[in-house]
């Protein structure tokens, strides 16, 4: 019942409309049965007696004309409650996919909020939706049925319903273990499918297709997703199996019922002559509507029952609170510091920091580098400061306010960045660079033309309209590494925000494309707070200061100048790097 309710609480919440519709749908479906049960006894009885044809023709037309009013009103109203499902169905579709692009990024790390997702996407994905719609039509529309050809029955005595109730239970009893075998294989069966679904992304994804075939990683593939369908496999013989059990048991249970009350009704007409032809009829018609609803009814509540844990899941999945939110307005954004003070973070479930005891200060005008070795935690300060994560110790502070005291979108309007797993969507150029915001035709060429790109847009027969990718449109484009790369330092300079951050802006980029790019770069970025994080220490003449990661912490602060002269980590990397090229060229 709970999950009824809960279900019932998300249509009113979404689509209040779908209840009125539902309504009738129920109403005109449960008296769907009853014309069709007194005309076979209207039939019989004629047939036998030989009554007056023409009260005869008058009763069967009322209620064949009858029959088809409320069977057309009832496709009327089934059309309309599988619309407003299928609407609804993409409505909530959208809210959860809106909800994981809104939720706390360290939260979708967490595998438990993972699966409440997954078991969410099961109510909204395939016809799950519409089917818990259509139990709980079936639910209420049964049980009026129940009520109306009890009313009937009564007419010869409960006792013939007394075997029907028996099977009908025992048969429900057992569909209902079935069904939590059923339920339990389909959530532990979860984290394979997730497996094979990031397999089977692997095969469709053309980011993958030269990595697969150049390395000759096929095989590999075949045999994890060979392990892993033989788990989903056998997943699915242990609920199939159960299954074709219960049919089997239902089979002989549902004849020995059939015998026994066709030897009742038998009996009332052979022997005791106490009910006609049309009786016996209409009374075995009531019987077996009787029967097929209660069996119907126990079937829709233990299928509503498995896909309300799934609502159930659904709610709480939407219901997870938003640590991210904030509510203070970021006062002056062009004039303004940010600190890292004592900065402690740790993933989720890790034991050792990643980042340990981070004390710096930035304004608005500098130019940072960021240097270190792979893992010393540079792209995590990034994330902490970008508020991707919260620090496990320590604060973050701007203008002297804890940064997760901001609302959150107006502090990411702050923010503008080119990360190093960059991606580009397959929409057109335009959109690519403008992600929706209001487009200005001069910003756009102008920073098209400081990334590099203009030339590349102004050769494509649709220019800026051309689709960034052939996968769902044959006219559209695959841009190069290199070309990809320029696209996203194109679209971070549109957002015309006042920090910007390059995570590697330029590692598809040749050395000589590179500095002259970090040359344009620097003279655009005049007035913004810049972080540039690159292994090309010589980009770092370009900046004011340069942080050098070691260790998890920060073990070097200054300008390129002062770090040479420290001699110290900065120093030996530089010069490291300086003699590779020296010997490289």
């Amino acid at each position: 019942m709970k999950s009824i309710i809960d279900f019932f609480k998300v249509i009113i919440k979404y689509d209040k409309m779908l209840i009125s519709i539902l309504i009738g749908d129920i109403f005109f479906g449960a008296l769907q049965p009853f014309p069709k049960i007194i005309l076979s006894k209207i039939i019989f009885d004629y047939l036998v007696k030989g009554e007056s044809l023409q009260q005869f023709l008058y009763i069967i037309s009322v209620l064949v004309i009858s029959d088809v009013i409320i069977q057309y009103v009832f496709h009327v109203f089934e059309q309309q409650v599988e619309l407003k499902g299928q609407w609804l169905m993409f409505e909530l579709s959208y809210k959860l996919n809106r909800k994981t692009m809104d939720l706390e990024y360290e939260m979708l790390l967490q595998p438990e909020i993972l699966e409440k997702r997954e078991l969410g996407l099961k109510v909204v994905s395939g016809s799950n939706f519409i089917d818990m719609i259509r139990s709980i039509r079936s639910i209420i529309s049964n049980v009026v049925v129940i009520i109306g050809v009890t009313v009937i029955v009564m007419q010869i005595g409960f006792y013939v319903l007394i075997p029907v109730v028996l099977v009908v239970a025992f048969n429900s009893w057992i569909n209902s273990k079935a069904k939590k075998v059923q339920y339990q294989c389909s959530v532990e069966v979860i984290p394979y499918q997730r497996r094979i679904g990031y397999l089977q992304s692997i095969c469709s994804d053309f980011s993958f297709v030269k990595e697969t075939r150049i390395n000759d990683c096929v095989e590999l593939i075949d045999e994890k997703y060979s392990g892993l369908s033989k788990m989903c496999y056998s997943f699915m013989k242990k609920i199939i199996t159960r299954q074709q059990r219960v049919f089997r048991i239902g089979g002989i249970t549902n004849g020995l019922q059939d015998v026994i009350i066709y030897g009742i009704l038998g009996i009332k007409i052979l022997i005791r002559r106490s009910i006609s032809i049309g009786d016996f009829s209409m009374y075995f018609n009531a019987v077996s509507n009787f029967k097929n609803s209660i069996l119907q009814i126990m079937s829709d509540f233990v299928d509503l029952r498995m896909n309300g844990l799934n609502v159930r899941h659904l709610i709480d999945y939407m219901n997870i609170e938003d640590k991210n939110k904030g509510e203070q307005k970021i006062g002056n954004k062009d004039e303004f510091v940010i600190e890292f003070s004592h900065v402690y973070f740790q993933y989720p479930g890790a034991q050792n920091y990643v980042l340990e005891d981070i004390c710096c200060e930035f304004r608005n005008d500098e130019k940072i580098m960021i240097v270190g070795e792979n893992g010393a935690g540079k792209t995590t300060f990034i994330h902490l400061l970008l508020r991707l994560y919260r620090p496990t110790k320590g604060r973050i502070l701007l203008n002297g306010v804890n940064i997760n005291e901001y609302e959150y979108n107006d502090y990411l309007t702050m923010f503008s960045s080119v990360f190093q797993d960059y991606k580009t969507f397959a929409f057109s150029c335009l959109e690519n660079i403008t992600l929706g915001k209001k487009v200005n035709a001069d910003h756009v060429k102008e920073v098209l033309r400081l990334a590099g790109l203009d030339e590349k847009i102004e050769s494509l027969p649709e220019k800026m309209g051309t689709i960034v990718s052939r996968l769902y449109d044959d006219n559209g484009t695959e841009f190069s590494g290199g070309e990809k790369q320029k696209m996203a330092i194109a679209r971070a300079l549109y957002k015309d925000s006042k920090i910007v951050i390059m995570d590697e802006p330029t590692a598809a980029l040749d050395p000589l494309a590179e500095y002259d790019l970090y040359k344009k770069l620097v003279l655009l970025m005049h007035g913004r707070l810049s972080f540039f994080i690159s292994h090309r220490l010589a980009s770092g003449k370009f900046c004011d200061r340069i942080l050098v990661f070691s260790k998890h912490t920060i073990q070097e602060d200054g300008s390129h100048d002062q770090l040479m002269n420290l001699k110290g980590l900065y120093a030996e990397m530089y010069s490291r790097q300086a003699e590779f090229y020296k010997r490289d060229k």
